[in-house]
């Protein structure tokens, strides 16, 4: 029960090291942040890959784990949440023309000009040195509602011509031509429209022209590959004659 004091060099060695300035935890967990600024020009996404590319064959230390975090997760989070969005408006779309044409194929065959539609976004964006990148895939998703309706108007006009009599390759080639001009000058009306906005100076423009330039290019391909592509889909596909429903 008594005590009594020792000199702590009786049970302890010293030695001068260096040492954290300071410790900071996550989930009672010590984290260690690393930081580094992107050099104009440079892209987040492209230089997060090439990092990943250079650590490939480090080997971390038993209990430490690497994680890339900061400006990349969230763009990241936010691609995700994007492609969840676009995969949603796709269906929605679908469902819709189903509900409109009373049929699981002929929306399946305007369903084609989406694909031609993100193919000319994507060549767009590489004509005008941009980056896919958040900003632009909202264009993708704008774009996906917009060029159906280049489809549905032509099929819809196929269809009457067929309740009507007329021979399915006739149908087809006379729709192709009285809808080509409405389609064009719908085409021509929203591609001026955006123009402005892909060529807009200023404070913000920059947000904003990836969306413009994803819908010009998408618009302009699309269009000019639905007239070719929606038909031939058509003629192969919707060979089932149909029949005229009377109602009393």
């Amino acid at each position: 029960g008594e005590t009594e004091e020792v000199p702590l060099i009786r049970i302890a060695s010293f030695e001068e090291r260096q040492s954290l300035n300071s410790i900071n935890r996550e989930n009672q967990n010590r984290v260690l942040t690393v930081g580094a600024g992107i050099a104009d020009g440079n892209n987040v996404t492209l230089v997060t890959r090439e990092v990943q590319k250079a650590l490939e064959g480090y080997e971390l230390p038993k209990g430490v784990t690497l994680e890339m975090a900061g400006e990349n997760e969230t763009i990241m989070e936010a691609m995700g949440q994007l492609m969840q969005m676009a995969a949603m408006a796709i269906l929605i779309i679908y469902l819709i023309m189903v509900i409109q044409f009373q049929s699981l194929l002929l929306p399946f065959i305007v369903m084609f000009t989406i694909p031609l539609a993100f193919t000319g976004g994507f060549l767009g964006l590489y004509i005008c040195g941009m980056e896919v990148s958040v900003v632009s895939m909202i264009g993708f998703i704008m774009l996906a509602g917009i060029i159906v309706n280049n489809g549905i108007v032509l099929i819809d006009y196929i269809n009457q011509l067929r309740l009507e009599g007329v021979e399915r390759r006739d149908a087809i080639i006379l729709a192709g031509r009285t809808r080509m001009r409405p389609i064009l000058m719908t085409v021509l009306t929203t591609v001026l429209g955006l123009v402005f906005m892909a060529l807009a100076t200023g404070m913000g423009a920059e947000m904003m022209q990836p969306i413009a330039v994803v819908c010009i290019g998408g618009l302009l391909y699309a269009t000019l590959m639905t007239l070719f592509v929606v038909p031939a889909m058509y003629d192969i596909m919707a060979r089932k004659e149909l029949k005229k429903v009377e109602v009393d």
